[in-house]
């Protein structure tokens, strides 16, 4: 074989063996994905997240509808906590409200329509933004996937991994008393959400990037009936959350309202 013809072949084998050395280091589990996004999460230092959460519900006696809209940008540095929340809440026969949420370390504010800023605590923010947008904000808690990670399924998506969840009855209820605790009062969030619940779908996608492994997406949807006796409650909920901007936000500037709060 010519010379140079040899060299070229023997480049191809490297890089071909370098190819399947990559491969190998793939993640092997829904299990090695939730760890390793677990672990980049944990080193995050900023991140933008945006989110919308649908919900809608209705009681059967006495019959009661009720439903609304949140979307939400926000900027979080992690160290030191500051967290600037652009909400905009939707209710059906009401105007939509715009409310600006920040957070340094423990301080919490809120201010409506540029109005001024009011101190709030953490179970006010938990009541307006309802249970599944502080277990999605300001970055993912993973913990609460570790229990289903068994029948999750993996899947290879363009740009990294996706971790589909579907949960059964028995899930669901164990997943509610986990998230229940981004509830004001989690003992009445679980009655109202378990009882015997009918799951006609509840499932939840995570996405992860394949080089980095930060979270980029969570998905939810549901469509649940809880029973009561002959009593139900049935809800409909949809969440989508999108992470970018990772460790390269702007830095955020606390609001001069809010800073007079502090003195």
């Amino acid at each position: 074989m010519n010379k140079r013809y040899f060299v070229l072949f023997l480049a191809v084998v490297l890089f071909a063996m370098a190819g399947c050395g990559k491969t190998s280091s793939a993640p092997s589990s829904p299990e090695d994905v939730l760890k390793k996004a677990d672990a980049a999460m944990k080193e995050l230092k900023s991140v933008h997240t945006s989110i919308v959460f649908d919900e809608s519900s209705v009681t059967s006696e006495p019959v009661e509808r009720d439903s609304k809209k949140l979307h939400i940008q926000s900027n979080v540095e992690l160290d030191p906590i500051k967290v600037s929340e652009e909400v905009v809440l939707q209710i059906p026969k009401q105007q939509p409200k715009n409310l600006h949420i920040f957070r340094q370390d423990e301080q919490l504010a809120v201010q409506e329509e540029k109005g001024d800023w009011q101190a709030m605590t953490e179970e006010e923010r938990k009541e307006l933004l309802d249970v599944w947008v502080p277990f999605t904000a300001p970055a993912m808690d993973l913990s609460l996937l570790e229990p289903f990670i068994e029948s999750a399924e993996l899947e290879k998506i363009d740009y990294g991994y996706a971790l589909q969840f579907s949960l059964t009855p028995a899930e669901y209820r164990q997943f509610m008393k986990e998230v229940a605790v981004n509830s004001p009062m989690p003992e009445q969030f679980i009655h109202t959400h378990t009882g015997f619940p009918v799951v006609e779908k509840m499932d939840l996608e995570l996405t992860v990037n394949e080089k980095t492994f930060f979270v980029t997406g969570m998905k939810m949807s549901a469509n649940i009936t809880s029973y009561f006796g002959r009593d139900y409650i049935r809800y409909k909920q949809r969440l989508d959350a999108n992470y970018s901007y990772f460790n390269d936000i702007d830095p955020i500037q606390t609001p001069a309202g809010f800073a007079e709060l502090l003195k």
